[in-house]
């Protein structure tokens, strides 16, 4: 990913719809503090996401502001 084209990573993990590699690429975002990214990475790949991953990168790394709108939405699906 050294020429950063993130939007390509973040569809094609889409496309995969795999959860651990979905999971990897939240990682690599929060590794290299691209938050933009992170956030973009959840709304995109929403469905193949599990909350407590999103929660545990998300308070370990100080992006509660970020992740809110997953567990937003997390919330509707729930009630």
């Amino acid at each position: 990913m050294a020429d950063k084209m993130y939007r390509d990573c973040i569809d094609t993990a889409l496309d995969g719809k795999d959860a651990k590699l979905v999971g990897e690429l939240l990682r690599f975002f929060v590794k290299h503090d691209e938050k933009e990214y992170f956030t973009a990475c959840l709304y995109t790949c929403y469905e193949f996401i599990p909350p407590d991953v999103v929660l545990e990168l998300s308070w370990r790394f100080g992006l509660m502001d970020f992740a809110m709108p997953f567990f937003v939405q997390q919330f509707c699906h729930m009630s």
